[in-house]
């Protein structure tokens, strides 16, 4: 309990500080100063994170400038001229060169560099966003060479000396607050996630969204807006840095931003430590918790719970020094781990190590090695034997030297002596407390390392850390393609992707909406929200390309109401990545259209190909023989079209007997009856309906209109 007591005090010392000389004055100001000058070696506080630190003298005159690039794939930015200073991946990845060093950076790492040359290349088909935050010359403030300018801060004095200065970054849930302690030189703040409020010691406040930036006096506190997590990075000027030959018996060592991650599998009982890998083993981050703590003089210092990287548990912003890797709980059927290639501690390295406080794997963290990927293999107890229970404080760590056959440096690295003290005091949680293994920690995606260790070995009990690293937030990335066929013709093919003119949205579980404007937007237009809960949620585009009439994710399930598609994220597929097409509407049917009729060129009754190829009439003489009836009132009537009629010639051609505009001669030619105005009782006289073109005998054809 007092051990626990201390340790809360510790982390509560810095925030009660900030929060005191927020209003009280500036006498406790100096307390903090007086801190940060002693033991206070980091700016950041709680959960945050150092991630990229290095030395260097500063401009006479400086000012922060940062500005952003984006970096199309198969280019290289050369970015502005400036330094010292940071580049932050904000999306993508890239290979980042300064001088002659070279870096791999993921999103939301970064790396110092004191260099004016840098570049840097995209790595894979997407695009690159990158910030580039810098100490620059006044008159270099609002170079921003091919980038987009961000925030250059006004001129300030800057420090004398080769100072220490870090990048901190922090993600916080929705109202939680955090503190970055400053120094003699204005605090930088980018917000590259959500909304942030902000508050510092010289009575400044501001409230920055995503992409923006400013600068503050003194020590200040962060607080998360909105209902979303938010994510920001503050760069800080520290303290100045010791010379080599400065305190006589001093020696300095190495800061670095190490790295120690970890793969663990678990292997079947017939596999020995010597025969341990990954062909015979199973990934399993399950089978073993384990801990990894600083040696300091003649202590051990737990650094804390592993955070995710990659995928796979890590322990992040390390410092130069060595570092004990030991176990702290197995799963049932399993009781010693063995990392091949890493030295143990004494000379059972070769065996493995079971979970006992005073075995495990040495492991060095320096300039030449920074970062250190390790394999864990968790293998069945020696000889079937109960696992070793852990030593209490006062059971002293007894280092040898290990054998020549175990104790073979890593690749890559030369041997050198070891460093470690002879004796190593263990620290416990509560004297004579049971033995039983600490509860296991889940640990999570976000970076959560301890804070940074003082100068001085202090007593703290121990914290269990865990191998289990699963993610608990993801990431969806959507591309919008615009498409000239409809749904019935879909060729993927034939689309583009658009780079605008377009509006999606992700809408959560509990109704919450993720907007367009919560993402980061790729110069090729792809849309990425980071940092989202696990979860499913509901894809929906609003706002469609011009002249699309819907919107096609053919990789996607549709809702059941229609609304959209559903999008899930989870720990075993933390990333969705997915393209949706805008398609234009379907093409209407064609409109039926009737037949066209035969020709008949004189109106006499029969078509043309029936006057010239049957009857050998004069297509374009309605009475051929000229005998007063028509070429096709004769053909109806049995008489000859071309043989005068004596009778017909004499009988009457103007009589209309029924009255229908029809002459009695010219209704044998269309079969109407010469005594019924209206042959087929539609309504309409049989002339009109020859003369407008419908059929007399037909009910239902009539004139229209």
């Amino acid at each position: 309990m007092i051990g626990t007591i201390r340790r809360s005090c510790r982390r509560l010392l810095p925030a009660l500080l900030l929060v005191v000389a927020l209003v009280g004055g500036p006498g406790i100001g100096l307390v903090v100063r007086a801190l940060q000058a002693g033991e206070v070696f980091s700016p950041a506080s709680g959960h945050a994170e150092v991630i990229a630190q290095g030395v260097a003298p500063l401009p006479t005159q400086a000012t922060w400038r940062a500005v952003f690039h984006s970096v199309a794939p198969g280019t290289t930015a050369a970015l502005s001229p400036g330094g010292p200073g940071f580049v932050l991946v904000d999306t993508g990845g890239i290979l980042l060169t300064a001088g002659h060093a070279t870096a791999l950076l993921s999103p939301g790492e970064a790396s110092f560099h004191d260099d004016a040359t840098v570049r840097a290349v995209p790595v894979g088909e997407r695009s690159a966003g990158i910030f580039a935050i810098d100490l620059v010359p006044p008159e270099a403030a609002e170079d921003a060479g091919d980038g987009i300018p961000v925030y250059a801060s006004a001129p300030f004095d800057a420090p004398g000396g080769a100072r220490d200065i870090d990048l901190v970054r922090d993600l916080l849930e929705p109202g939680e607050s955090t503190t970055v302690i400053g120094n003699a030189a204005p605090v930088l703040v980018l917000v590259t996630l959500g909304s942030i409020k902000i508050e510092a010691t010289d009575g400044s406040t501001a409230t920055l969204k995503v992409g923006e930036a400013a600068t503050f006096s003194g020590d200040i506190v962060l607080t998360a807006e909105g209902q979303a997590p938010s994510t920001f990075v503050a760069a800080v000027v520290g303290r100045e840095a010791p010379l080599a030959n400065g305190t006589p018996g001093a020696t300095p060592t190495p800061i670095t931003n190490g790295v120690v991650q970890v793969t663990v599998y678990a292997c079947p009982p017939v596999v020995t430590a010597a025969e341990a890998s990954s062909m015979n083993c199973l990934r399993d981050p399950e089978a073993v918790s384990l801990r990894l703590a600083a040696i300091e003089g003649g202590t051990l210092r737990d650094v804390g719970p592993a955070t995710e990287r990659q995928g796979l548990p890590a322990w992040t912003g390390l410092r130069g020094g060595d570092y004990l890797l030991q176990a702290t709980e197995f799963r049932p059927g399993f009781g010693r781990f063995v990392v091949p290639g890493v030295p143990g501690i004494d000379d059972r390295g070769a065996a493995g190590y079971g979970m006992a406080a005073t075995g495990g794997y040495r492991i060095s963290i320096g300039a030449d090695e920074p970062e250190r990927a390790l394999d864990v293999f968790v293998l069945e107890a020696a000889g079937g034997a109960t696992p070793e229970a852990r030593a209490s404080a006062e059971t002293p760590l007894v280092v040898t030297a290990p054998a020549a056959a175990t104790g073979t440096p890593a690749a890559g690295r030369p041997a050198r002596p070891t460093e470690i003290p002879s004796v190593i005091q263990i620290e416990t949680a509560v004297p004579g407390s049971s033995p039983t293994p600490a509860p296991r920690a889940r640990a999570t995606s976000t970076p959560r390392p301890a804070a940074i260790a003082t100068a001085r070995p202090t007593e703290r009990p121990l914290v269990t850390s865990t191998a289990v690293a699963r993610p608990r937030r993801g990431s969806v990335d959507v591309r919008v393609w615009g498409c000239p066929s409809s749904i019935d013709a879909f060729n993927p093919a034939n689309c583009s992707q658009a780079v605008g003119g377009f509006e999606v949205r992700l809408v959560a579980s509990d109704g919450e909406v993720v907007s367009q404007a919560d993402a980061t937007i790729g110069s090729d237009g792809t849309v990425s929200w980071a940092n989202l809960p696990l979860g499913t949620y509901l894809f929906q585009q609003p706002t469609m390309l011009p002249g699309a009439a819907t919107y096609y994710a053919p990789d996607l399930q549709l809702a059941d109401n229609g609304a959209g598609y559903l999008v899930t994220i989870s720990a075993d597929s933390p990333v969705a990545a997915f393209d949706v097409y805008n398609l234009p509407p379907a093409a209407a049917p064609p409109t039926p259209t009737a037949a066209p009729l035969p020709a008949d060129t004189d109106g006499d009754g029969l078509t043309d190909a029936d006057e010239t190829g049957v009857y050998g009439t004069n297509p374009t003489l309605a009475d051929s023989d000229g005998d007063g009836i028509l070429d096709g009132a004769e053909v109806a009537a049995g008489t000859n079209p071309l043989i005068v009629d004596a009778a017909a010639a004499q009988a009457p051609t103007g009589g209309d007997s029924d009255g229908d505009h029809l002459l009695d001669a010219d209704e044998p030619a269309y079969g109407t009856n010469p005594n019924n105005p209206d042959s087929d009782g539609d309504g309409w006289l049989d002339g009109d309906e020859v003369s407008l073109g419908t059929n007399p005998l037909d009910a239902s054809s009539f004139p229209v209109g």
